[in-house]
């Protein structure tokens, strides 16, 4: 969302003076960054139509632009299979492409065009409201926008102090939340579910489970907050969720953390326990390529609507290397 403002004049300045020469720098005169490193693409819903949470949370891309995006990274990048990952057959200017959290979209938009490219990804599922339960994601925010008194109940049971770096919902723990829900005697399931959009159904992943281009993954059962969970909580819902999976033949031992950010969502802990507990690849949505490709624990560049040219993607691919580069200056 923050780069909406880069489609003003100002970008095209700064496009000009300063984001084109340092891609050249990065990409002729240091190309190592991309020639050993693995860069990890992660989207969410693929539609015309996107639903309120997804257009205002920069999760949608529409069908063009996706189509567009892939195509990009396909001519730049050598574009991996999970199993590639899993089996370290990684080759130089590596990428992956992942989805995230389980829309319908993906299935209906997104996977026909990745099979005109004969592209793989893998998509982390949250299979509780696959099977039709209430997003918790979408109610968790949903509480935090539409309803004054929640917010009120949130803030005065914190026994934290919110920031302003931090946004209200991850703050939404299971207890308080349901005993929000509880107090209000509401389940605001309707009105979650119009907000979110449509997710896929068990019948969407049968019938691409056979599909040799597309994988599961785990991305909890539901998608609570992990930093708010305790160890027994967490892998109780990796593992809830991973019994659902395991019956499709293209699932495939990986995991990304709901929400994706370290720190103010997951912490290291949290990785080497699902590390410890089987889990064979771990992945965030901080945006940086991976030097350490061999790691088990991986990052996520995330594409939106914003990145529609060639020059925002590539914004998007070395934007940490732009922080390092004025951590250097400075």
């Amino acid at each position: 969302m923050q780069f909406n403002r880069l489609t003003t004049p100002l970008f095209r300045l700064l496009k000009l003076f300063f984001i084109w020469p340092v891609v050249s720098y990065y990409r002729v005169i240091h190309p190592t960054l991309l020639e050993n490193s693995l860069t990890v693409f992660v989207f969410h819903d693929i539609s015309d139509e996107p639903s309120e949470f997804c257009a205002k949370y920069g999760l949608n891309v529409s069908p063009a632009l996706f189509e567009y995006q892939i195509g990009f990274i396909k001519n730049e990048f050598n574009i991996i299979s999970s199993d590639d990952l899993l089996e370290a057959r990684i080759p130089p200017k590596a990428a992956l492409i992942t989805f995230d959290d389980g829309f319908r979209s993906y299935f209906k938009n997104a996977v026909p065009i990745l099979k005109k490219y004969s592209v793989p990804s893998i998509i982390f599922l949250n299979m509780e409201p696959v099977e039709g339960a209430i997003f918790w994601s979408g109610l968790i925010t949903y509480l935090c926008e539409r309803k004054e008194d929640f917010r009120d109940y949130l803030k005065s049971n914190l026994l934290e102090r919110t920031t302003p770096k931090k946004p209200l919902f991850l703050y939404c723990s299971r207890n308080l939340v349901d005993s929000y829900i509880k107090k209000a005697g509401e389940s605001f399931e309707k009105e979650v579910s119009q907000f979110v959009g449509e997710f896929a159904t068990e019948e969407d992943l049968v019938e691409a489970s056979v599909n040799p281009l597309i994988f599961y993954g785990n991305h909890l059962f539901n998608h609570d907050v992990p930093i708010l969970m305790s160890d027994e909580e967490l892998l109780r819902s990796y593992s809830q969720n991973s019994e659902c999976l395991i019956r499709y033949p293209n699932y495939r031992n990986m995991f990304s953390f709901p929400f994706g950010q370290p720190g103010s969502c997951f912490n290291e802990n949290q990785i080497e326990l699902l590390v410890k507990n089987g889990v064979r690849k771990v992945f965030s949505s901080y945006p940086v390529t991976n030097r350490d490709v061999m790691s088990q624990y991986l990052h996520r560049i995330p594409l939106s609507a914003v990145h529609n040219s060639v020059s925002k993607i590539w914004f998007a691919v070395f934007q940490h290397s732009f922080r390092n580069l004025f951590d250097f200056i400075r």
